[in-house]
């Protein structure tokens, strides 16, 4: 019985890959199998075990190229990979990765570094413990489809002891009491001044404060933080103090390029997630809408799936082992509540 909202795909990634619709996915989610990490069956065409570095990131380019062609002209390409050390080096492969992906056409947009805070501790002598992968963010093209409200972080400067206690008490103006009609006034009368505009004509501060739904002598309603002095007057030739002060966006701040994310094990302790829901979560939310399309080549257990339909994407996964089929297609049915189709597609012999 085939799901509206997911399907998995037995066989080679590649291959499969190529026989998908053209612009059919918003995003692209994937973890790929680290280079000399671990073996996940019999196959000896499964990536990662090649001989070298350079015939590993070969494997990995010829996917993602044609990964290129699937994504909607706004879609956008993720990829969560570690490094790998041979004889006290590090191989650089997830730079290496997103070089060949540039000149492969893609707009290599960020390189988040997604920091493990319960990572395992190093046994090695002569090396510190691997705290962080990356998250490599690649568009199809220069524009891409974001949502950075969906994934807006609250201020946390009460956290961190800058202001222990919420001063809520001090707040006079609540950000949601928005006066359209005179944050309009104001812009025309900005938009409209000129060199020799007076000073005194503009509008204060306070004016904007107000409107806007902030008290500027005290502090941010959303964040916390007392707003901060950033010019006056008198540094502009004027002997009257003119405060004008920092705001923060209501909604919340952008979150910034160092994720922490703690592994999670889940589904009766089968293993430990290299790909947590969490991070997959914040990737969905900011790069997808409800109803798009979301594909991972490298499906393992599901994870990108049941991040995926639970947030009312479908999903298309594809692996090359058929008891991870069956792995991700049971963890996916447990939070889509819906049956699935299993398409079993021979490997091929070389990509």
């Amino acid at each position: 019985m085939q799901s509206e909202s997911f399907k998995i795909i037995r066989g080679d990634a590649y291959q499969i890959v190529r026989r998908l619709p053209a612009g059919k996915f918003r995003a692209i989610i994937t973890s790929p199998p680290y280079y000399r990490h671990r073996h996940y069956g019999n196959n000896d065409h499964e990536i990662g075990r090649e001989p070298t570095a350079e015939a590993y990131l070969d494997s990995l380019a010829v996917v993602f190229e044609a990964c290129r062609n699937m994504l909607t002209e706004d879609g956008s390409l993720w990829i969560v990979i570690g490094d790998t050390r041979r004889h006290h080096e590090k191989l650089r492969i997830p730079h290496r990765l997103a070089e060949r992906l540039v000149q492969a056409g893609y707009v290599f947009r960020e390189d988040i570094v997604w920091y493990k805070k319960n990572n395992v501790s190093s046994s090695s002598h002569d090396n510190f413990s691997q705290a962080y992968e990356y998250v490599l963010f690649f568009s199809k093209n220069r524009r891409s489809y974001a949502n950075l409200d969906a994934v807006r972080v609250q201020g946390n400067e009460a956290a961190e002891g800058r202001n222990k206690v919420p001063p809520r008490h001090m707040v006079q103006y609540a950000p949601q009491n928005l006066d359209r009609n005179e944050i309009a006034r104001i812009a025309n009368i900005i938009h409209s001044a000129s060199s020799s505009t007076l000073l005194s004509k503009l509008p204060t501060t306070s004016d904007i404060a107000r409107a806007y739904g902030y008290d500027p002598e005290k502090f941010c309603p959303t964040c916390y933080r007392k707003f901060k002095r950033h010019a006056t007057r008198r540094r502009i030739g004027d002997h009257k103090h003119y405060p004008i002060f920092a705001v923060c966006n209501p909604r919340g701040k952008n979150p910034s390029n160092v994720w922490e994310i703690a592994t999670k094990a889940h589904y009766g302790n089968e293993h430990f997630a290299i790909f947590p829901e969490e991070l997959v979560e914040v990737i969905v939310r900011f790069a997808t809408e409800k109803d798009d399309n979301i594909l991972d080549p490298f499906a393992g257990r599901g994870t990108t799936g049941i991040v995926a339909t639970s947030l009312g994407r479908k999903f298309v996964g594809i692996d090359l082992y058929n008891d991870n089929v069956e792995k991700a297609s049971r963890n996916i049915a447990k939070t889509d509540n819906s049956a699935n189709l299993i398409m079993g597609l021979a490997p091929s012999n070389q990509h």
